[in-house]
């Protein structure tokens, strides 16, 4: 088969080889970038609708048409089922666990990176460590070696997407993700280092530009483990926080409790 031209299509060409899925990020709003205050008005925002239209008259239905937050829109869906409050904090817990071990899963990703970039390791053994994470691989090395070297090789091609390929976001599907990572490690050990921050407008994760910073400013490995450990945990927490405070939410709105008293779980959550 003929090679795509056109360097934006090579490249995608090469990942749809890699993986069937989507390497750019979902453009969706995501919980993570929320405040705790923004997810608590929201669903207060909900109940104060829901309270003042008839019952029964399509509100969550015509809601979720407009909801565009993932987690969000999954328990707005439990709001609106037949389930019984009860089973949809079963059923929201069960989605809060695998998302949670997804992100974890990625900040760990990115962590394995960023500390293959700061020890100068080979982005092979790099490579073996991201697979290690795995119980099976998620993508063959060759590939992830086949599309992150034309990547390397096109930098100054103007016509190479770098929004669309040179991104590092938890959005990115694993694949995607575990390419752009090795991308980065490859040109750390070829220009250097110091050469990343010119990349950092390309980079959605706020987790990965904090980490190339502290390389790029002279911390040691040790301190730059240890920090991206403790704003991982504190990101997944914060996280974590945030998808309890709208399953109670959620689940005192299926129970039909009166405006004040979502005010006091509200209360109890913020600080």
């Amino acid at each position: 088969m003929d090679r795509p031209a056109n360097i934006n299509d090579q490249v995608a060409h090469l990942l749809r080889g890699a993986s069937t899925s989507s390497h750019a990020a979902s453009s969706e709003v995501d919980l993570l970038d929320m405040p705790l205050e923004g997810v608590a008005a929201f669903w207060l925002s909900i109940k104060k609708t829901l309270d003042s239209r008839k019952k029964n008259d399509g509100f969550l239905t015509e809601e979720l048409r407009h909801t565009r937050e993932p987690h969000l829109r999954f328990l707005l869906e439990l709001a609106a089922s037949s389930f019984s409050p009860g089973r949809c904090e079963e059923l929201a817990t069960v989605r809060k666990n695998n998302v949670l071990a997804e992100l974890h899963r990625k900040y760990v990703l990115m962590a394995i990176g960023l500390l293959g970039i700061v020890s100068k390791e080979n982005p092979q053994k790099v490579m073996i460590r991201f697979l290690s994470k795995f119980q099976m691989a998620p993508i063959f090395e060759k590939q992830v070696f086949d599309v992150a070297q034309v990547m390397l090789k096109n930098l100054d091609n103007a016509e190479l997407d770098k929004a669309k390929f040179l991104n590092i976001d938890h959005k990115l599907r694993i694949e995607a993700l575990i390419i752009n990572l090795v991308f980065y490690c490859m040109l750390a050990r070829r220009n250097g280092t110091e050469t990343l921050l010119g990349f950092q407008e390309y980079i959605v994760s706020q987790y990965f530009k904090d980490g190339l910073q502290l390389i790029c400013d002279g911390f040691d490995y040790d301190f730059v483990k240890f920090r991206l450990n403790l704003v991982k945990k504190e990101i997944l927490s914060a996280t974590e926080m945030k998808m309890d405070l709208s399953m109670q939410m959620m689940s005192a709105i299926k129970s039909d409790v009166p405006f004040p008293d979502l005010c006091l779980i509200a209360k109890a959550f913020l600080p």
